[in-house]
């Protein structure tokens, strides 16, 4: 009768650990595996990591690290399941990839979950991000004290770390450098691919691509008022349509004589509501389009927006990036045509250039991957004849809104040259840069020949 009491008991806590999905105590992930664990973090509790072996090593049984950064605002993060975040996955170039769950969430798959309260990209996330990119830096153990060269069974290249990030978690990813401090010195690099730095950039209050991907433009947004801080709009039109075809009401800036632009539904929510930039919400209040009394429930308030903001946007951060990790490079990833933003002056790029190499002063920032890296890992015939840039390091357009189109790689309207493979080209770029320490502002060739 004891032993299958003791039987069933094991079973039990067999049973709960499984569940937890935390498989720390299990062997080894061997190339082509993974492994999910927990790491211990002073502000939230324990971050759920899931660790991606490469099938193969980038450099025979040695493989560098990228850290990916997750997304944060979108609706779904309003639920409690949500995946690890593996829209791009550095295996495929012979990288570790450590990703993470931000506090509150739990991953459907494995049933691991991070502790702690989930803020859409504030302190909590913050504080989260920061570990984790300590743990992948070997600075950091998992809560069994076992460090990430102890969970995997090829070898770890902890001089070389990447951080990358697409579209708005570059927000996360970019101020977590600036908030982390100079605990995060062990990174060496930083991949952003079209990453907003303002509010305005969350609501496309810009201009967006519509569903057969034209460029709809607001007419009220000036680019001749770009500051490396700031982007200039006339907001005296502001005003709110609600019908049958935006049932939910949307913030429109009124054109007379011509096509209102309204605001797209894209934009960022969190706590379920709305959050629309802060001057462009302040501006419904000052135009008398609503007072607080006939606020829309869903819709944040200015003041909400004001609290939300600051800690959510990248234009203020850059110079503390420059005294906490003054050795980090950068490249800065974008199509020809964005995934969202349609203005062709790319503000968002060029805040964070300005950024990145002014105000952070950094040696070395680039817009786009080098074009021998496109050929030999993705086609042969790509060229900057047929769509591809060849941009020096630590150079921008003169004039940003006549080139920085052309400094962009042919995108997502290009059938296999899409933004969802060439990104992985930075990763490999800027991990045989660490690996062979060149850091040229162009290369003549690969610096590795990678045949996964």
């Amino acid at each position: 009768m004891i032993n299958k009491v003791l039987a069933l008991g094991l079973i039990f806590l067999l049973l709960i650990v499984g569940f937890s999905g935390c498989i720390h105590t299990q062997d080894p992930a061997e190339p082509g595996e993974y492994i999910v664990t927990h790491i211990p973090n002073l502000e939230n509790g324990k971050i759920a990591v899931r660790i991606d072996v490469p099938k193969k090593p980038r450099y025979e049984t040695e493989a560098p690290i990228v850290v990916q950064a997750s997304t944060w605002f979108v609706e779904k993060y309003d639920n409690d399941y949500v995946a690890f975040h593996l829209a791009y996955n550095p295996v495929d170039v012979g990288a570790i990839s450590v990703s993470y769950l931000w506090p509150g969430k739990t991953d459907p798959e494995t049933n691991i979950s991070s502790d702690g309260v989930y803020d859409y990209g504030g302190p909590n996330c913050i504080a989260a991000l920061r570990d984790v990119i300590r743990f992948a830096a070997g600075k950091l153990p998992n809560v069994n004290g076992l460090y990430l060269n102890d969970l995997v069974t090829i070898e770890v290249l902890y001089e070389n770390l990447g951080l990358f990030a697409s579209s708005h978690a570059g927000v996360v990813g970019t101020n977590v450098m600036a908030y982390g401090g100079k605990s995060l010195q062990s990174l060496k690099y930083f991949i952003g691919r079209e990453n907003p730095t303002t509010d305005e950039m969350y609501a496309l209050e810009l201009g967006y691509f519509d569903e057969e991907h034209n460029a709809i433009h607001n007419p009220y947004y000036d680019h001749n008022g770009y500051t490396p801080t700031s982007l200039s709009f006339n907001y005296s039109t502001v005003s709110w349509v609600q019908n049958t075809m935006f049932p939910e009401g949307r913030i429109i800036f009124e054109v007379p004589q011509g096509n209102d632009f309204i605001v797209d539904n894209r934009g960022a929510h969190m706590m379920g509501k709305r959050y629309f930039p802060s001057s462009l919400t302040q501006a419904l209040i000052d135009n008398g389009v609503f007072t607080l009394e006939t606020w829309p429930k869903d819709v944040a308030t200015p003041n909400e927006t004001k609290n939300i903001w600051p800690y959510r946007v990248t234009v203020n951060n850059y110079e503390d990036i420059g005294e906490n990790i003054p050795d980090l490079k950068v490249m800065l990833v974008f199509a020809m045509y964005d995934h969202v933003l349609s203005v062709p002056d790319k503000p968002h790029i060029r805040q964070a250039y300005d950024g990145f190499k002014t105000t952070a002063n950094l040696s070395w920032v680039r817009l786009n991957m080098d074009v021998s890296y496109v050929q030999s890992e993705l086609h042969e015939n790509a060229s900057v004849a047929n769509g591809f840039p060849d941009n020096n390091a630590n150079i921008q357009p003169s004039d940003w809104y006549v080139q920085s189109e052309s400094w962009g790689f042919i995108g997502k309207f290009a059938g296999e040259m899409t933004a969802q493979t060439v990104p992985l080209v930075g990763i490999s770029e800027m991990a045989d840069r660490v690996q062979f320490e060149n850091w040229d502002e162009n290369l003549d060739d690969v610096l590795y020949d990678y045949d996964n």
